[in-house]
């Protein structure tokens, strides 16, 4: 079994009138007239989307990353080891073909005397910024405590550790859901048949798999099609019924 992937982008556009001819062949994606939304055929034209045996499907609202923030406040002790491990949670992408998941530990041992909550933050502030993968990934700041910042474009991490060290989640964060236009242009996965993105505009997306032959539809397996359907943020009319619209038919 194969899985091949298309993409494809709707423009934002206003707009009612439909002759009802807009995009009606045979096992694709029928919008316009009486069939689903009302819209203009000139904009739909190019959109020829398989929807043979659809096996699943999802929409991801367009959500903009944010930076996880962790704060690690270290209680002082003297004598004793202190441990912080990170790890970069599954999902997102790496440069370099560095692994899914990456994880690494931070230790510090306190002298016999003289150690504070500064010395020990200081001792891992020094420690995580230097790493050639985490120093890259993460900030680490503060004073007396030890304030670790995700950077743009890998959001998401965990931070664990050991005794005398408090972990706090101070900003959740999340990944990126749908992309932005510029982001979309700057893959070339899109032409003007399957329709281009506009930079500036944001795009929430339809994600779903089907079977690209009658023959799989029929036997249940067989080579699938994952889809990309792009749609403009926002708004109201076209959007909101579009969105509508492909929810119906794309999420089982």
């Amino acid at each position: 079994m194969s899985m091949s992937q298309k993409y494809y982008c709707f423009p934002s556009i206003a707009g009612t009138a439909d002759d009802g001819t807009a995009v009606n062949k045979a096992g694709y994606l029928k919008i316009g007239g009486t069939n689903t939304l009302a819209v203009t055929p000139a904009a739909l034209q190019n959109f020829q989307i398989p929807l043979l045996g659809i096996k699943n499907g999802v929409y991801k609202v367009y959500t903009a990353a944010v930076n996880r923030v962790v704060t690690i406040t270290p209680t002082a002790a003297n004598s004793t080891d202190y441990r912080i491990i990170l790890s970069a949670e599954k999902g997102q992408t790496f440069s370099n073909n560095l692994p899914n998941e990456v994880q690494a530990t931070f230790t510090h041992t306190t002298p016999a005397s003289g150690g504070t909550a500064t010395t020990i933050a200081d001792a891992f502030r020094t420690a995580i910024n230097n790493h050639p993968f985490w120093g890259g990934r993460v900030v680490a700041s503060g004073t007396t405590t030890l304030i670790l910042t995700a950077v743009t474009g890998t959001p998401i991490f965990s931070a664990g550790a050991g005794a005398n060290l408090a972990v706090v989640v101070t900003t959740a964060g999340n990944v990126e859901l749908g992309a932005t236009g510029a982001n979309l242009l700057a893959t070339n996965y899109f032409t003007s048949t399957g329709g281009l993105p506009v930079s500036g505009t944001n795009y929430g997306v339809f994600i779903f798999e089907a079977f690209s032959t009658s023959e799989s539809v029929m036997s249940g397996h067989g080579d699938c099609e994952k889809n990309y359907i792009y749609i403009p943020s926002g708004g109201s009319g076209y959007n909101a019924a579009l969105i509508t619209a492909l929810t119906t038919l794309l999420v089982k």
